[in-house]
């Protein structure tokens, strides 16, 4: 529904205005029959009470109903929508923009536009059945030409050329409308001087553009005051509220006085070649105020401003600051700009915001502070509509805003700059403001104090990180001791001080220097102190300060030391010394074991450090990739000990592609819904799943043949039908399924796979699948009647996701095993479709669910049958409702019909409630992504023979879950130069046949793109 003030504003803006209505808007717009049971009513036959009661339904909206506004508006736009092509965007847009229910508003620029917007508009309401009549204007050019029956009441009895035009009211504002301004109409009815009384006497003037919002002001306040000192509704005022009220009473006929012209722009006025609107903001202790103005500039340098929009508002009981609450009017301000913007039909406005407020602007022009809650989500809102630099300083004499958060009495607002704005605003040039940067200061108690917190990070001299294994780091670190060994031992002088021969001599050392085993220990033992010291630099401090240089320390010195040291500390109870040569190793139980020292005390290492990740892959691929049990004996009998050992090694081991490769699960994902088409009730088969199993041989004459089953199921009823394909090809596909509908009709989904999953011939049906011309048998399908066919393939070697069929090939299987047992085992081609048919019967009698199985008192069980024999052959539902009378009818359409109907509420009560809990798959897990390197697995191979890919598509679900992707398979199809030999093989894969090697965000760091 549009905005009554942004319909009022619009219609100030041009010379000419207009009103007309829709006869009966209500009634013109019939109720949907299915929704008028929600508008039932009773009344007696002939208005007589004595009379039996009749129940009505309303057919068409009707008056006081709270859904016949938005549904009548909803009709109304339509027609505009409809007709805009015949009769012109101008006559639709008024029909969409300046219509509030059933009135219309409109000011146009010439009375010639008036009168061709007026029929235009007519004749487009006419052809939706609108008819619109009580058309008035300030024009009377413009009312002699709309027809006597089509003109306001006031005015038929008019002699337009003598007559004066009457007063209207325009949306609830009295329109004199031959004077072509806005006044007040006060009407004071006798009200009680209680409370409710006052309420109701200052709700009975209406004033949506708020022209005399400071005059309501002042009643509002003793409204307030009543309501501070909490005074009942009913209780009769003191004479002191009661003075004040009766003074304010008194003086609001004189309203009647005020004029406003509705036009912002007056008479004689040149060509507009600038439009602004100034907005003004103001708050004192009792109340906050704003208005807005719009200043016109014509071709000659005239300049006009008007009152648009205003608005006063009592502050709350709570006290508040002066500064809150002029930042809360300016919030005001830019509220009724983002109105004003919305619905003003005008372009290139400039728009300004002025306060007599500096902390205001302070706040506004801030960047640097930061604010307590209540200004900082104001600021933010300020911010957020409007510009900084829009913002300008006025002085409080010159804010009109001022009297709207004091109050005027009526006779005051007669002559006050509430109504045209300050003075300023009517010369050729703004004044100039000051060059004043307004700063809010930092002991303002709306700012925010904030804390600053220094760290001084120490970074390591050595890059470990740039290091992926142990080995390697310990070798540099080794070369780059020898290096400074030999360096120091050449350029140093008897006084052991380096000499400035240093770059000469080191010219003459050797590039590489081989490390020895002594070396690569050295260097072990630096990296471990460096590991150490950037861990645990709290408890060295505090070793080192007691002189704990030994695991086997005396009782006092460990007291000392444990109560030195923090209980938190992941090293408390290691009783942890520091060794001559500055390593922290583990003291623990076994110092007298006849064992070497580093195995009876282990250097300690944290959990998380690229080093101790580096020596955990060292021992794990040492160890031949052994569980975390053997990789944990292996580090700690080489004399390390990682805090929290067993996580740690255990997240080395998941990160292994090694271990992944040879020891990796397959990858899962929660179970998907079930789709659609298992779960509508529709006639059999119209939902289909089909697969190929078989082959079967049978014997003509000396020869023999080979004979597949073709299996289609329903998904809705799980119902089966067989047919018999004499081979793989495509043609013979084409063939069972026009068999297939030519005996069960037209489907709307077939599904199916595409993998090797049919056993007894997994490889020749995966050639001939793979060779199927899919656009075929999606044509022959569209032939063939099929209302949207749509041909869905699962993705390859995904056979779980045909369950459907998967499950009763199984059955079906069981069946003809049986009925072969007393056949011999050499077969015909009829016997094998005679058993083929028999089996599908048997599989279509089992029951759906075994709710009822258990119950003697139970219904029959439910199965597919119960549809398709005698049963069957139901299309859709004819119309009517059917009753368990019905079956013992003589009209058998019913009976089927009502027998169908059994079939599927049954169908929804015990069968669609067992698919609910799923079996397996439960938890929902992380989805591979893009980028991710892969093990595609293949039951064919061994494990260590399955082809590597990386995921070049992720193919979400409905539910956006990822269970199948695109693969980009490796391939070493290289020539010399490094280039490609062949195209990439690209293959689609369900989740369930990956293993991931290799997470997308674990290539350290390189781009992943297309090879």
């Amino acid at each position: 529904m549009n905005s009554l003030v942004g319909i009022l504003c619009r219609f100030r803006l041009r010379p000419v205005a207009f009103m007309c209505d829709v006869e009966q808007m209500f009634h013109q717009f019939k109720v949907e029959a299915r929704h008028r049971d929600y508008l039932r009513f009773v009344w007696w036959k002939d208005g007589n009470f004595n009379n039996e009661s009749t129940e009505y339904r309303m057919g068409a909206h009707l008056f006081g109903a709270v859904s016949s506004p938005g549904c009548a508006n909803f009709g109304l736009k339509q027609i505009a929508e409809d007709y805009e092509a015949k009769y012109g965007s101008d006559a639709a847009d008024f029909v969409r923009h300046s219509f509030y229910v059933d009135d219309g508003l409109k000011s146009v620029s010439s009375t010639s536009e008036a009168v061709t917007l007026i029929r235009q508009t007519k004749e487009m309401c006419a052809q939706g059945g609108l008819r619109l009549h009580k058309f008035i204007s300030n024009s009377r050019e413009v009312m002699e030409n709309v027809p006597q029956e089509d003109q306001a009441s006031n005015v038929k009895i008019l002699d337009l050329l003598h007559d004066a035009l009457p007063i209207e009211r325009a949306l609830g504002v009295e329109w004199c409308v031959e004077s072509d301004a806005f006044n007040f109409c006060i009407i004071l009815r006798d009200k009680p001087l209680t409370r409710r009384g006052i309420l109701s006497t200052i709700c009975s003037i209406y004033d949506p553009l708020g022209f005399v919002a400071p005059v309501m002001l002042v009643g509002i306040l003793i409204l307030q005051d009543l309501c501070r000192v909490q005074v009942d509704w009913d209780t009769p005022l003191n004479d002191e509220m009661r003075s004040r009220w009766e003074k304010w009473r008194k003086d609001l006929p004189l309203l009647e006085k005020l004029k406003i012209p509705r036009c912002v722009c007056p008479e004689k006025f040149g060509k507009v070649i600038a439009t602004e609107i100034h907005h003004f903001s103001d708050a004192s202790a009792f109340a906050y105020g704003q208005c807005s103005y719009l200043r016109l500039i014509d071709d000659k340098e005239n300049v006009h401003s008007t009152l648009i929009m205003g608005k006063s508002r009592v502050t709350p009981l709570k006290p508040i600051t002066i500064p809150r609450l002029e930042l809360t009017a300016a919030v005001v301000s830019v509220r009724v700009s983002t109105l004003l913007q919305k619905e003003l039909d005008l372009d290139a406005v400039t728009e300004v915001f002025w306060t007599d407020s500096k902390v205001v602007l302070g706040y506004v022009k801030n960047e640097s502070r930061r604010f307590h809650v209540f200004v900082a989500n104001r600021v933010q809102q300020i911010r957020s509509r409007s510009d900084p630099n829009q913002w300008k300083h006025v002085g409080t004499k010159e804010n009109p805003a001022d009297e709207g958060s004091r109050g005027l009495r009526v006779e005051e607002i007669l002559t006050s700059k509430w109504l045209k704005g300050p003075d300023f605003l009517l010369e050729r040039k703004l004044p100039p403001q000051e060059s004043t940067e307004y700063q809010t200061s930092p002991e303002d108690p709306e700012v925010k104090k904030t804390s600053v917190l220094l760290v001084q990070t120490v970074k390591s001299a050595v890059e470990l990180e740039h290091f992926s294994k142990w080995r390697s780091l310990r070798r540099a670190i080794a070369g780059c001791q020898k290096f400074m060994s030999r360096l120091m031992e050449a350029v140093k002088d008897k006084r052991g001080e380096l000499t400035e021969s240093y770059k000469s001599e080191a010219n003459l050392l050797p590039r590489y220097c081989p490390a020895s085993v002594e070396d690569l220990q050295r260097s072990e033992r630096t990296i471990i102190k460096l590991v150490q010291s950037e861990s645990f630099p709290e408890e060295i401090r505090i070793l080192t300060s007691l002189n704990v240089n030994d695991g086997d320390i005396d009782r006092h010195l460990a007291r000392k030391r444990n109560k030195s040291m923090k209980r938190t500390s992941s090293l408390f109870r290691l009783d942890p010394f520091i060794d001559n040569e500055g390593i922290l190793r583990v003291g623990g139980r076994i110092r007298k074991a006849d064992m070497s020292f580093e195995f009876k005390h282990p250097a300690i290492l944290p959990r998380r450090h690229h080093v101790t990740s580096l020596i955990i892959r060292h021992f794990h691929e040492l160890a031949a990739h052994q569980g975390r049990g053997t990789t944990t004996n292996a580090i700690r009998s080489n004399g390390f000990w990682i805090l929290g050992c067993s996580a740690a090694v255990a997240t080395q081991i998941s990160n292994c592609v090694r271990c992944r490769k040879l020891y990796g699960k397959v990858q899962e994902q929660r179970m998907a819904n079930l789709p659609d088409e298992r779960l509508q009730p529709a006639p059999p088969f119209t939902f289909s799943g089909v697969d190929y199993f078989g082959p079967w041989l049978i014997k003509e004459g000396r020869k023999e043949l080979k004979r597949y089953g073709v299996l289609f199921t329903c998904l809705a009823s799980r119902a089966i039908h067989i047919e018999v394909a004499n081979s793989l090809t495509t043609d013979s596909i084409i063939n069972a399924l026009r068999r297939f509908t030519a005996i069960r009709g037209p489907m709307r989904v077939l599904r199916s796979d595409q993998g090797t999953n049919l056993v007894g011939a997994r490889s020749e049906l995966k050639r001939a699948l793979e060779e199927m011309d899919h656009d075929r048998l999606r044509h022959f399908l569209i032939e063939r009647g099929c209302d949207y066919p749509e041909f869905k393939m699962n993705a390859p070697t995904a056979s779980h996701t045909g369950g459907a069929w998967e499950r009763l090939i199984r059955s079906v299987r069981r069946v003809l095993q049986a009925l072969m047992e007393h056949s011999g085992t050499q077969l015909d081609d009829e016997s094998l479709r005679t058993f083929m048919c028999e089996a599908a019967a048997i599989v279509n009698s089992r029951p759906l669910s075994v709710t009822t199985l258990n119950e003697s008192t139970a219904l029959e069980p439910l199965t597919p049958n119960h549809l398709l024999t005698l049963k069957s052959s139901v299309v859709l539902p004819p119309p009517g409702e059917f009753q368990r009378v019905d079956v013992y009818s003589q009209k058998r359409w019913r009976r089927v019909q009502y027998l169908a109907n059994e079939f599927w509420n049954r169908w929804k009560g015990e069968f669609v409630q067992n698919l609910q809990a799923r079996q397996k798959w439960t938890r929902r897990v992380p989805d591979v992504q893009v980028g991710d390197v892969v093990l595609i697995v293949n039951n064919n191979l061994p494990r260590n023979q399955w082809q590597l890919g990386r995921i070049s598509e992720a193919i979400p679900g409905t539910d956006g879950q990822v269970r199948r992707v695109k693969l980009v398979v490796a391939d070493r199809s290289l020539d010399v130069k490094g280039k490609r030999t062949r195209p990439v093989t690209t293959l689609e894969r369900p989740i369930q046949k990956l293993v991931v090697l290799l997470k997308s965000q674990e290539h350290w760091g390189f781009p992943i793109g297309e090879p």
